[in-house]
């Protein structure tokens, strides 16, 4: 053999190579054979070559750790918290977001079950779908409702940036978007492990944060500028994860307080209260005199009188966030019920529906013994005495736990609680003592003033019914033509109104029985009229314990 194409390496270094480099051998064989190249004259070079590039791999993650920590400020944001939402929405409105080659393409922001993202930017109810191309009223129902069906079928698609490192520029500087995968288990939730598909990262380079609260900031005025002046509703659950949390379900139009049926006095009182427990004085008031700074409400009376309107209606005019809470749900322990009730912000309104529905509200058991007949009921339990509950084991919260959380010494400061029953007499005084409960409202049955409110409010053409109002045009350039929803003047609906209220008896029927009625004959105030008497009488047979009689239809 040649002694340029001999090899160079002792058989024990060829061995010791092979055990490193398995297939050293054949390899360092065959580039012998057929290319006459010594692999072993090579080998230190190409040794040199990986020791370059793992120490360079390694410097450069050193070095970028470096960096990381001391020249880049970096915001974390989770996706168990409505700030993530805020991102999500504002880069799908980003024009890098839609220019990226690397996308997510989703029908939702976030794929989390606890989070919350409406259509609310679009025609959500298809009131486009009215009109035709040419700006003409589509009267045939068919027409309308294919047209509308069509367009249901398509989910408003939403483009964020996909998982990795996105770059952009926001106000003049360079920043980075990082979506990243989350770790399985994370015990970062006070509430125990959960899992968490993904953790989202804003980057900016320097030591200097401010551009980042900046983006957040602006990120969160434009999610709630969408909702405008909507009241937002918000409902405490429990996540796969097993913990709790209010999670956002809906924005709704605020309702006006001159739609719900009470007397104006009443309503006046309920709103100048909350006013009042809401104005900044009496905040110090409070605190000065070592008042816990809570107020709570109680809105009792037959169902659909509109216990829950007056809440909502209320929430709406003083802009305030609802946070709705079911109190029979078997799902919710004591711990969790004060862990919703820390998590409530500053100024908001709580609602409990139907407490006496829940069990645990009710009046306990009255001790038996000679020790405590004598003794009223509020004084034998003390508030926090023990529970005699009727059916312990389907309830996860006891009514002491629920004293605890409204006015306990942990309890929450800042919020209006409101308490709706339909039997005032089943709740346990400890609920009802002042502190707990500050104002009590009844709701009665119509009289006819609110009646032929109703009745106005229902046929009245509002400025919503007409869609012209709104300047609107069609693709062709005309303009949309008004289309009335009724044919009767303001002298005739109150005419009309009038008459049908002469009809109804006070006190025989709920606001919402009146509504419902006129909902039959939204369209034929005189179909009303002519079916009054006919339908107080099924109410009354239904008072008594008749069987109703059945509706007529307009």
């Amino acid at each position: 053999m040649n002694l340029t194409t001999a090899p160079l390496l002792s058989p024990s270094d060829t061995a010791l190579l092979e055990a490193f480099i398995p297939g050293y051998t054949f390899i360092s064989r065959f580039l012998i054979s057929y290319l006459q190249i010594d692999l072993s004259l090579y080998l230190p070079y190409m040794i040199t070559c990986v020791v370059f590039a793992a120490v360079l791999k390694y410097s450069a993650s050193k070095l970028k750790d470096l960096l990381g920590k001391h020249c880049v400020a970096t915001a974390e944001i989770r996706l168990d918290d409505e700030i993530s939402n805020y991102l999500l929405y504002w880069m799908a409105q980003q024009p890098f977001a839609n220019r990226s080659t690397r996308f997510l393409a989703a029908t939702r922001l976030s794929n989390q079950s606890y989070s919350y993202d409406s259509d609310d930017d679009g025609d959500q109810w298809g009131e486009e779908d009215e009109y035709d191309e040419d700006g003409n009223v589509i009267n045939n129902f068919d027409e309308y409702w294919a047209k509308t069906r069509n367009r249901d079928k398509f989910k408003r698609l939403r483009f964020t940036p996909a998982e990795g490192t996105h770059y952009f520029i926001f106000r003049g500087r360079p920043l980075a978007f990082v979506r990243a995968k989350g770790d399985k288990t994370s015990s970062s939730s006070r509430w125990g492990a959960r899992f968490e598909p993904e953790r989202l990262y804003l980057s900016c380079f320097g030591r200097d944060p401010t551009v980042l609260k900046e983006l957040l900031a602006e990120a969160q005025r434009v999610y709630v500028g969408r909702d405008g002046s909507s009241t937002i509703i918000y409902r405490g659950q429990k996540s796969p994860g097993d913990y709790v949390d209010w999670s956002r379900c809906m924005a709704r139009a605020p309702r006006p307080l001159s739609t719900v049926i009470l007397d104006q006095a009443q309503k006046d009182a309920f709103v100048d209260d909350i006013k009042e427990y809401l104005h900044p004085r009496t905040r110090r008031w409070y605190s000065n005199r070592g008042i816990p700074y809570r107020r709570g409400y109680l809105l009792h009376g037959p169902p659909g009188t509109g216990k829950t309107s007056l809440c909502f209606a209320v929430a709406g005019l003083m802009g305030l966030p609802l946070y709705l809470l079911n109190l029979s749900s078997k799902a919710f322990g004591e711990d969790d019920l004060m862990s919703l009730f820390q998590e409530l912000p500053r100024r908001c309104i709580v609602l409990l529906e139907d407490v006496d529905c829940a069990g645990i509200t009710q009046k306990r058991v009255s001790d038996s013994s000679n020790d405590s007949a004598g003794k009223p009921a509020e004084d034998k339990d003390n508030d926090t005495s023990k529970d005699v509950d009727s059916f312990p084991s389907k309830q996860g919260v006891s009514l002491s736990g629920l004293l605890n959380v409204i006015d306990g010494v942990a309890a929450s400061e800042g919020r209006i609680l409101v308490m709706t029953t339909n039997h005032p007499e089943k709740l346990d005084p400890a609920l009802l003592r002042p502190g707990r409960v500050d104002m009590s409202i009844k709701f009665g049955y119509a009289e006819s003033e609110d009646i032929k409110e109703l009745f106005s409010a229902i046929y009245s053409t509002l400025e919503g019914d007409i869609r012209s109002s709104r300047a609107k045009r069609s693709k062709k350039g005309h303009v949309v033509p008004e289309v009335p929803w009724h044919r009767f003047s303001r002298e005739q609906i109150q005419n009309l109104a009038d008459e049908f209220t002469s009809l109804i008896p006070d006190g025989e029927c709920t606001a919402a029985e009146v509504q419902g009625y006129l909902l039959n004959y939204k369209r034929h105030p005189e179909g009303a009229i002519e079916g009054a008497e006919r339908w107080v009488e099924s109410i009354q047979s239904k008072r008594k314990g008749g069987s109703e009689a059945p509706m007529q239809s307009g």
